[in-house]
């Protein structure tokens, strides 16, 4: 059986980069896509994406490892996975998978807010859709896959967003309709880092932290690391063509990209987070008027 390393983090903080730079330097199997259809396998109708461990059946839990194993390599017994909305249900991927270790990655809300606001506005990419729908399993297509068809193909057609985006915190629809997209998005960041920095601990299984912008600044030396804490073989050739992915333009985007008002609009939300974790608060970043 191969071992799952679960990649926790807000949606827009790297998990995806960061997935496929591990990757590829160890030479490793990765679950291509967020997979958040069949995380909520028998679930579906749940409201938001925290989901109660004591619904994990035996059903549930062979479903989500035969689905995650598929895309183990032939001589590698580990693969990775990242889904954004696994932040908000982490009891409930540990009952799923008991022997997965984690690795929490965590990048600075105010670029991660800025890049959440941009993605809800992006029109929908139908070479992305088509492509992930043809890792949709079988016995999901009357559940989820129809629904999700018919939802992406509408936002193809529009050029534009429908409904919610990303990980689906408790409340999110009625913020949706009374609070600004910003606003939403620095929720969506807030509550995934919250809820993953409290309940790694609880769950009493491996954890590593990792910081996208420590990724950014010496991809090599912080991958490597990263890479022996797991356990994952790696040779110098593919880590050093990992950090040609990262890219040091990114990081500081978000402050540059937003107004003075909108800075402050983020640090009525996310500044008790921002500087527990030891970032700039959201005003206290450079501020770019436009």
């Amino acid at each position: 059986m191969t071992q799952p390393i679960v990649l926790i983090g807000a949606a827009r903080s790297g998990t995806k980069i960061v997935r496929d730079a591990l990757a590829e330097a160890a030479g490793c199997g990765r679950v291509p896509y967020d997979i958040g259809f069949v995380w909520r396998y028998r679930n579906e109708r749940a409201e938001s994406d925290i989901l109660d461990p004591a619904t994990v059946t035996p059903r549930i839990r062979s479903f989500v490892r035969d689905y995650i194993e598929r895309y183990a390599t032939d001589g590698s017994l580990k693969v990775i996975e990242k889904t954004v909305g696994n932040a908000l249900r982490l009891p409930f991927v540990h009952a799923v998978l008991p022997d997965a270790v984690f690795v929490h990655l965590v990048r600075d809300g105010v670029d991660v807010s800025e890049s959440i606001r941009r993605q809800w506005l992006a029109p929908a990419g139908g070479r992305y859709v088509m492509a992930k729908m043809r890792h949709f399993p079988l016995r999901l297509v009357p559940s989820y896959g129809r629904k999700y068809t018919a939802a992406q193909l509408h936002r193809i057609a529009r050029k534009s967003r429908v409904g919610t985006w990303g990980p689906r915190y408790p409340g999110i629809d009625q913020d949706v309709r009374r609070e600004s997209l910003l606003t939403v998005s620095a929720r969506q960041w807030r509550t995934s880092v919250e809820y993953a920095a409290s309940q790694l601990p609880q769950i009493g299984v491996p954890y590593f932290d990792v910081r996208y912008e420590d990724i950014v600044a010496d991809p090599p030396g912080t991958l490597a690391a990263l890479l022996d804490d797991l356990g994952l073989p790696y040779t110098d050739k593919n880590l050093l063509r990992t950090a040609s992915r990262f890219d040091p333009g990114r990081v500081g985007r978000g402050a540059t990209s937003l107004t003075s008002e909108e800075l402050t609009e983020l640090d009525r939300e996310i500044r008790p987070v921002l500087c527990r974790l030891g970032y700039p608060s959201a005003v206290g970043h450079e501020v770019n008027d436009v």
